[in-house]
């Protein structure tokens, strides 16, 4: 047994602990970052292109919070929620400092918040509160992967311990506040660290299905949605989410947080998308975007089909469909339409305005790539036969979808006529999509200033957590259409260094 001591103990090396980090050493205190994996970076540190910042306007900040709130139907933590957006304006000079540029800045006016799509699409208008900093990529990563490293050379330029391969495997309590925590290093040996205080930034448990099924309801599987699978996630490989710091803070009083999946819809197995949605390896990708028809298991209708670009609503929907999946299908006419004309939705990520050789690319799919999820028929009965529709609810839904598109108007559920693209012409072409995202966060309950509370809602001294999984309340109980955002990551990181300090120095 080895034993070390510190101020501050970090649990986690993505943007919260590491930013949380920075901040403590640039306070003057002595900190030990400890990580699983021989690398830093959290479970979607390569993901994020940008960062959301409310201005230091109190106006803006006022704005902010009433928008979000209303977002989450005020089911939000509101102390954690104020917290953190009255902190996001001191992300950019943070950022500055550590000698990285932004790649562009995009700011709006106060009366766009709450009206616009947030992130610039693909996210509902209850996210758009504030301005984007979009971050500089490096290669083939994206801006915060960057940062992370850049954040990890600096935390050991300052005098710190950055220990990767080094999980942590429980937390010390004695009476009322927490003494230190339990590692594993490298060579096996058991590693006792003494702390003054303890920050918990170990993101989410989208790799623990044990979990996933208690907390949340959903079956992983794989990425294939195999043997009953209902949700897969788009984190990178080798992310190991296994909701360690939700476990060791539970098993020493801490309370439990709101919890749930995060994201928006995916078409599952091989040949569509590589280790992030964000590689495409084709277009089909670009066809869920798209407007059009969209039907359950028992082949009806279940939403008006314009939000398809809305990630947190499609979520929200195909999780109360019979068995979490939904099928977008269109027909010949639709496809060749793609092709000649153009898309009606078109997401920044994937700025096609033309699709090419649908046909093609669902037949390497179906014949080349084994995908199970992509199907191509010529007649409705092989299309249900092969999807498992409802053929009595698919044909009674066509009936009156196809009306509604002759006429103009859709009875049902309103779409914008634009959008409304009959299913008549064989070929007909279906994906099947289920739920997912970025992964599964929260846990861990925390009040405004990141310090963990036990179940009476008193804080139990030293212990802080900080981003994904302590992000669940700030989207409610349970998350409504909550995310994982660098924007909480960031300013959590803050908060629970400034606090942790503040706590170790009274000592």
């Amino acid at each position: 047994m080895k034993s070390l001591t510190t101020d501050i103990a970090i649990m986690g090396s993505g943007l919260a602990g590491l930013t949380a980090a920075v901040k403590a050493a640039e306070a003057g205190a002595k900190v030990a970052v400890f990580e699983k994996r021989p690398f830093q970076g959290g479970g979607v540190s390569n993901t994020p292109m940008m960062t959301l910042v409310v201005r230091d306007e109190q106006e803006y900040k006022d704005k902010a919070f009433k928008v979000h709130m209303e977002y989450t139907n005020y089911s939000a933590d509101a102390a954690m929620v104020r917290s953190w957006i009255d902190n996001s304006s001191h992300i950019p000079e943070f950022i500055n400092r550590l000698g990285i540029d932004f790649l562009h800045v995009l700011k709006f006016d106060l009366d766009t918040l709450g009206r616009l799509p947030g992130y610039g699409g693909g996210f509902p208008n209850g996210m758009h509160i504030g301005d984007y900093y979009l971050l500089k990529p490096q290669g083939k990563g994206h801006g915060a992967a960057v940062i992370c490293k850049r954040m990890a050379d600096t935390v050991t330029k300052l005098g710190g311990d950055v220990r990767f391969s080094c999980p942590v495997t429980g937390l010390v309590r004695e009476g009322d506040k927490v003494t230190g925590l339990v590692a594993t290093e490298k060579d096996g040996d058991e590693l006792h660290v003494n702390a003054k205080a303890v920050i918990i930034a170990s993101g989410g448990f989208s790799d623990n299905p044990q979990m996933i099924k208690k907390y949340t309801g959903f079956t992983y599987t794989n990425n294939n949605c195999d043997d009953g699978g209902d949700v897969l996630f788009n984190t990178l490989p080798g992310a190991r989410l296994t909701g360690d710091g939700q476990q060791a803070v539970w098993a020493i009083g801490g309370a439990q947080g709101s919890m749930g999946i995060n994201g928006h819809n995916l078409v599952p197995g091989p040949g569509i998308i590589g280790n992030t949605p964000w590689v495409m390896k084709n277009q089909m990708r670009i066809i869920q975007e798209q407007p059009y028809l969209w039907v359950n298991q028992r082949g009806e209708r279940f939403i008006d089909e314009d939000i398809s670009n809305n990630h947190m609503a499609m979520g929200t929907c195909i999780a109360s469909q019979p068995g979490r999946c939904a099928y977008i299908i269109v027909d010949e006419a639709t496809v060749r339409r793609m092709e000649q004309v153009g898309l009606d939705h078109i997401y920044f990520i994937f700025p096609a305005e033309k699709l090419s050789d649908v046909r093609g690319q669902f037949e390497y799919l179906i014949n080349v790539v084994g995908n199970k999820h992509a199907f191509m028929a010529d007649t409705l009965e092989e299309l249900c036969a092969q999807t498992g529709i409802s053929l009595e609810g698919l044909e009674k839904t066509l009936k009156a979808y196809n009306d509604y598109c002759d006429a103009g108007y859709d009875a049902q559920f309103a779409k914008n006529p634009a959008f409304l693209r009959p299913v008549r012409e064989p070929k007909f072409y279906a994906l099947r999509c289920f739920c997912g995202g970025y992964q599964a966060l929260g846990g861990i309950r925390v009040n405004g200033n990141c310090e963990v509370v036990d179940a009476d809602y008193e804080p139990i001294k030293g212990l802080y957590a900080a981003g994904d999984c302590a992000a669940g309340n700030i989207w409610g109980d349970p998350p409504t259409g909550g995310i994982g955002v660098s924007t909480i990551s960031f300013a959590h990181g803050f908060i629970s260094a400034r606090k942790a300090v503040e706590h170790a120095k009274a000592l």
